[in-house]
């Protein structure tokens, strides 16, 4: 029901563009590359859309039209290799809030197939415990979008 309502607030939206989807392959290959299983409502989003652009908010995915800056794969080896601090291996950048911070999904939270979306500040240092937004993918993105 979660994942109904979560494409119902995407689609409703007037102001964004979106993906052709990510296939079960590329879901599949993102997953053991990073090393991390997706959460249910993810890996629906990701199906559904691949990525997308909601007003000014642009959402990291997959798919083979991803813009090469949205790419999940390559953004989250860039924040776990490249950036400082660097992200936790657990922890799956969704999207950037323009100013270096992360909504992540906190994969090693895993219960019945979904985790919280948690906040890494990046001011907060490699120590930080991120402050939870959302209890799931879809909790957070429809809770995310009626706010913004």
């Amino acid at each position: 029901m979660m994942i109904e309502a979560m494409y119902q607030v995407i689609d409703n939206v007037a102001d964004k563009s979106v993906g052709v989807g990510a296939s079960p392959d590329d879901i599949r290959v993102a997953e053991a590359t990073l090393g991390v299983s997706f959460p249910e409502s993810y890996r629906a989003f990701l199906r559904r859309y691949g990525w997308a652009v909601i007003g000014f908010n642009e959402f990291y995915g997959l798919g083979a039209d991803v813009p090469h800056h949205l790419h999940l794969i390559r953004n989250t080896l860039v924040e776990r290799t490249t950036m400082e601090p660097r992200i936790p291996h657990s922890l799956v950048p969704v999207l950037n809030d323009g100013a270096g911070n992360h909504y992540c999904l906190a994969t090693e939270r895993m219960v019945n197939g979904e985790c919280p979306v948690v906040f890494w500040d990046h001011e907060q240092g490699p120590n930080q415990d991120p402050i939870t937004e959302g209890e799931s993918f879809a909790e957070w993105i429809i809770n995310y979008l009626r706010e913004s």
